[in-house]
C-alpha cells in the first residue's frame, strides 16, 4: 500500500490554518513597498533552481545558492557598468546626434513648410529636453541609497529563494491532495517555462542584436560601432519596440545630413535584420514555442502588464496570461474530458 503524503484537509487544525492566513496577510501589507523586488528575486529563483538542485548533488546547498546568486549579480552588474560606460562616454556624441536631428526641423531648414512655427523654438526645445535629463539624473541619483538597500534585499532574497526553493517545492507538492497534484505540478511547469522563457529568451535576443548589429554599423559606416551596438541591444530588451526605435532615430539622423545611402540601408537591411529578423519574428518564436502560446498573446502580457502593474508587470503580465491559458487547458481535461495541449507535462 503506497502511502499518501498529502495533507489531510479533514483533520486540519482550521484554527490555526486561518491565524497563519491572517499572519501572512499581515506581511504581505506591511511589506507591500517591497513587492516588486521579491517578486523579481522569486522569479528569477524560480529559472535557477533546477541549477541549484543539480549543484546540490556535489557542493553543500549553501554553497551552491551562494555561486548561483554571485553568478547573476555579477552578470547583471558588469551588463550595467559596460552599458553605463559605453553610453557615458559617447554622451556627447548622442547630445550632437539629437541637436543635428531637431536641427532639421528648424523652420529656416525646411523652407517649404506650409505653416511657419514663429512660436515654436527648437532652441528652447533642447533646453528643456537637457535639462530634463539632468533633473531625472538628480532624481536617481537622490534615490542611491533607497536603490542599495533594494539591491541588497533582492541579493538576501534571491539567495534564500534558491537554497530553500527545492525544499518549499517538496514541501508544497506534500500539502496538495494527489488526485490534484497532476494538474497542479502541470500549472508549476507552465511557471517554470514562463518565466525561462522571458528571461532567457530576452537576454540571447540581446547578445544576439549586438553581434549582429555590429558588421551592421560597420558597412552603414558610421562611427562609434560599439555605441550603437550597445544601444541595440540594451533596446532589445523591449519587446516588440527593442532596436526599432534606434533605427527609426538613426534614419531621422541619415535623412538630416542628407545621407540617403544610410537611409537605404536602415531601411532594408538594418530594420529586417535587427528588428523584424529578431525582435518580431525569433523572439515571439523562442518564447511561444516553449510556453506554446500565440505571440499576440505574449505581445499582450507584456505590454498590458506594464501598462497595469508597472516595471513588474514586464515579468508579471505574460506569466498571468500563460497561466490563464493553462487554466483553460485543465478546464478542458477535467470538465470535458478531451486532453489539451501541455496536459502531458511530465514533472
Amino acid at each position: 500500500m503506497s502511502c499518501d503524503m498529502s495533507l489531510n484537509w479533514k483533520s486540519a487544525d482550521r484554527v490555526s490554518l486561518g491565524i497563519i492566513a491572517l499572519i501572512a496577510l499581515i506581511t504581505f501589507l506591511a511589506f507591500f513597498p517591497l513587492l516588486q523586488v521579491v517578486v523579481l528575486a522569486l522569479s528569477v529563483a524560480v529559472v535557477l533552481i533546477p541549477f541549484q538542485e543539480l549543484l546540490s548533488k556535489r557542493i553543500s546547498p549553501a554553497l551552491s545558492a551562494f555561486f548561483l546568486t554571485f553568478m547573476v549579480v555579477t552578470v547583471g552588474f558588469l551588463a550595467i557598468v559596460i552599458t553605463f560606460n559605453v553610453l557615458y562616454q559617447n554622451m556627447d556624441y548622442l547630445i550632437s546626434l539629437i541637436s543635428s536631428v531637431l536641427g532639421s526641423l528648424r523652420p529656416e531648414a525646411i523652407p517649404d513648410l506650409p505653416v511657419q512655427f514663429s512660436v515654436f523654438s527648437i532652441d528652447e526645445m533642447i533646453d528643456n529636453v537637457l535639462l530634463s535629463v539632468k533633473d531625472a539624473l538628480f532624481v536617481y541619483l537622490s534615490l542611491i541609497p533607497t536603490l542599495a538597500i533594494q539591491l541588497l534585499l533582492f541579493v538576501l532574497a534571491l539567495s534564500l529563494f534558491i537554497y530553500s526553493g527545492p525544499g518549499l517545492k517538496s514541501d508544497f507538492q506534500k500539502m496538495i491532495p494527489e488526485n490534484s497534484r497532476k494538474n497542479v505540478m502541470v500549472i508549476w511547469k507552465r511557471v517554470y517555462d514562463t518565466l525561462y522563457s522571458i528571461y532567457i529568451v530576452h537576454f540571447s535576443i540581446a547578445i544576439l542584436t549586438f553581434f549582429l548589429a555590429i558588421p551592421f554599423f560597420w558597412i552603414l559606416g558610421f562611427d562609434n560601432i560599439l555605441f550603437y551596438s550597445v544601444l541595440c541591444a540594451l533596446f532589445a530588451l523591449i519587446p516588440f519596440l527593442g532596436p526599432s526605435i534606434i533605427l527609426l532615430f538613426l534614419a531621422l539622423y541619415a535623412l538630416s545630413i542628407r545621407d540617403f545611402k544610410a537611409l537605404l540601408l536602415i531601411i532594408f537591411i538594418g530594420y529586417p535584420l535587427l528588428g523584424v529578423f529578431t525582435d518580431i519574428y525569433l523572439r515571439p518564436v523562442m518564447m511561444g514555442k516553449r510556453i506554446e502560446i500565440h505571440p499576440v498573446v505574449i505581445f499582450i502580457g507584456f505590454f498590458g502588464g506594464m501598462a497595469t502593474m508597472g516595471l513588474v508587470g514586464f515579468i508579471i503580465g505574460p506569466l498571468l496570461l500563460s497561466l490563464l491559458i493553462g487554466g483553460y487547458q485543465i478546464a478542458v481535461q477535467e470538465l470535458g474530458g478531451v486532453p489539451a495541449p501541455g496536459m502531458d507535462a511530465d514533472t
